[in-house]
């Protein structure tokens, strides 16, 4: 039996190298699937109705708020940009992991909520100076937030706080859609009128959504636009 030549070593031993890394990229390319997967189907339950708008503890919801920040910037590092991730959670979006096979053009009260919240939190994620490296994220899904990292308030620490103050309406720091990552504020700060007027726009879009009554709404305008308002005239 003749021994296999050079060239013929040489020619299987490069196809066998092919054949490694075609298995290697199609195992990368199954885990990428399956980790879009899982974060699609993660998202789906944090904007579900009985979690975006009634969480039984305020810290939970600002948990859950964290780790969708978290999960929105790692499917952007899978190569999903935030907008498909988003709409895919909220429904308008079917059809894959995050795949746009069908796409829904009625946008509901709900979702319209759900997706301005998701969207203005991503926002301020990044203009706060935070990144979707490993360490940043991770700090994120466990609830926490990092000092923020660049600009005029780095090494400050950054907050969730409310759009409409629970104050105005008790229960409404459980509501996640109620939340935003910002800059820290001090105790006594009173809203600008820019804050006042989102609160109250904010108020109106619940309404719109079945959240809140119509009666509970004019009560909140009402404190909105009360003593504090006044006194800025």
């Amino acid at each position: 039996m003749e021994s296999p030549t050079a060239r013929y070593i040489i020619t299987r031993a490069i196809l066998a190298i092919c054949l490694l890394v075609a298995l290697m990229i199609g195992i990368n390319f199954y885990k990428k699937r399956q980790r879009q997967s899982l974060i699609a189907s993660e998202l789906r339950t944090i904007t579900s109705d009985g979690s975006y708008f009634q969480q039984f503890y305020a810290e939970e919801a600002s948990k859950s708020l964290l780790r969708a920040i978290a999960l929105i910037g790692e499917a952007r590092r899978l190569g999903v940009t935030p907008e498909q991730s988003i709409d895919h959670a909220i429904g308008l979006k079917e059809g894959g992991a995050f795949a746009s096979d069908t796409v829904r053009d009625e946008i509901t009260p709900r979702q319209q909520v759900v997706r301005h919240s998701l969207q203005t939190n991503w926002t301020s994620f990044l203009k706060l100076g935070y990144d979707t490296d490993f360490a940043t994220l991770q700090t994120f899904r466990e609830g926490r937030i990092p000092p923020i990292p660049t600009g005029p308030e780095a090494g400050k620490p950054a907050e969730i706080g409310t759009i409409i103050d629970p104050t105005l309406s008790p229960g409404l720091e459980k509501v996640i859609a109620n939340l935003e990552l910002r800059p820290a504020r001090p105790a006594n700060h009173q809203p600008t009128d820019i804050e006042v007027a989102a609160a109250k726009k904010f108020a109106n879009d619940l309404v719109l959504a079945g959240i809140l009554e119509q009666q509970m709404k004019d009560k909140i305008i009402e404190k909105l636009s009360g003593p504090v308002a006044e006194e800025k005239q």
